[in-house]
């Protein structure tokens, strides 16, 4: 009776490691089958830029020294990678002007901090298919304290638009988190 009983649970557990590799096998490529399927858009593509991951990473490097310098609260730094001319939309505020102007903003902007911090999770640089724009997007938290000594912080998404290795367009969206 004692080796019937062993007997059983032994095919038992038999059959549900079969079913349970089986299962798992057919998951996997069920799974893999959904990845390379198609799945219908309610909006065709405009691909008269065809966007590509831009494998120089020159831009990456400009945008990601411009907010080092920030960070060190030095804009003379981000003047050097600034174009003559630059747009600029930062949380519903628009700026078209020169690098001048631009600098003299960030210089009284900087002036009313005491620290900034970047911390960036993760950027992407793109080019277009005739290489005719470049763009870094950067996604990031800044913390900073004010010369009063109060302290905030926002999630950050940037996109940058680079021409001849200097910022033309600079698109800020910010998330502030909600108040304690």
């Amino acid at each position: 009776m004692k080796t019937s009983t062993t007997l059983v649970l032994l095919a038992f557990a038999a059959s549900i490691t079969t079913a349970c590799n089986n299962t798992s096998a057919n998951s996997d490529n069920t799974s893999s089958e959904n990845n390379n399927q198609k799945s219908e858009l309610p909006y065709t593509k405009n691909n008269k830029y065809d966007w590509q991951f831009n494998p120089d990473q020159k831009n990456e490097a400009i945008v990601l020294n411009v907010f080092k310098a920030m960070e060190n609260l030095d804009h003379e730094t981000i003047g050097k990678h600034t174009a003559d001319g630059i747009e600029s939309n930062i949380d519903g505020i628009k700026f078209n002007g020169t690098r001048e102007q631009i600098m003299q903003l960030n210089k009284d902007f900087f002036a009313t901090l005491k620290t900034l911090k970047v911390v960036p999770q993760d950027w992407r640089s793109v080019i277009n298919k005739d290489k005719s724009e470049e763009w870094v997007s950067v996604w990031f938290s800044q913390y900073w304290e004010d010369q009063q000594g109060k302290k905030d912080s926002v999630k950050v998404f940037n996109d940058i638009k680079l021409a001849k290795g200097k910022i033309t367009v600079w698109n800020e969206y910010l998330q502030h988190f909600p108040k304690p």
